[in-house]
């Protein structure tokens, strides 16, 4: 497609988009990450109780704060739209995947982590039987088959990351439209979203040997390069139909 911007230039796209907006990002960010982190954090008390019945209560209610944690990212999606094509933002935004009216983003954010959590589930098993066998063949085993779901589930991804933009844009759309069409958007961008996404990590770590306290600058620009990867892609699929 005609059109594609670079990863320098998406990084700059963004750059240019926060500045002097900070002061404004950073309380989403940082009341995303929290109500994010009390998700998680409710399940991983759950599976602290130790018992057998208790595993698949931890289970269950580790995969509905996963999905909830996905239901706030589609917020965070729509955070960001907003300020990115100058429309009215606010904080309440990061919440508008919780509507009783619109259960779409709902939806995809069961599809993703019930997608996540089958792809794992050979890999934890095979190191369960390991741990009960003692059976010291079964943990490359264990490592390969996480691997191969950790492989699967970055492709699937990465051709389902546009959905939660997509919702947005096109709020007529079912959800099953709304997963074709972003795949048909990602054929043939998956590296160059993979490639985005790589291009982070570096920045991660040093923010980390910083005590953390350089993500409230990383995490906001990443979100906002992000944002411009898929105005950039939808604009540059339209002017290839024309």
């Amino acid at each position: 497609m005609n059109g594609i911007r670079s990863s320098e230039e998406l990084r700059a796209d963004a750059r240019g988009n926060l500045l002097g907006r900070y002061f404004q990002v950073v309380p989403v960010h940082l009341l995303y990450l929290f109500a994010s982190f009390t998700f998680t954090s409710l399940s991983a008390n759950a599976s602290a109780k130790g018992s057998a019945f208790s595993f698949f209560i931890s289970m269950a209610i580790n995969l509905i704060g996963l999905i909830l944690a996905n239901v706030l990212h589609f917020g965070l999606c729509s955070f960001y739209m907003n300020l990115t094509c100058g429309y009215y933002f606010s904080i309440a935004d990061i919440f508008k995947g919780f509507s009783f009216r619109d259960d779409r983003a709902l939806r995809i954010a069961i599809n993703l982590t019930l997608t996540a959590f089958l792809c794992e589930m050979p890999g934890v098993f095979i190191y369960a039987f390991y741990r009960i066998s003692g059976n010291v063949v079964l943990l490359p085993l264990a490592a390969i088959a996480v691997c191969i779901g950790l492989t699967y589930y970055c492709v699937y991804y990465l051709g389902m990351s546009q959905c939660y933009y997509l919702l947005l844009d096109f709020p007529q759309k079912d959800v099953s439209e709304i997963i074709r069409l972003s795949r048909w958007l990602m054929t043939g961008q998956k590296f160059r979203l993979f490639y985005l996404h790589m291009g982070f990590i570096p920045l991660y770590i040093l923010c980390l040997l910083s005590c953390g306290l350089g993500l409230i600058w990383a995490l906001p620009y990443a979100e906002e390069t992000f944002t411009c990867f898929h105005l950039n892609l939808t604009s540059a699929a339209a002017a290839a139909e024309e």
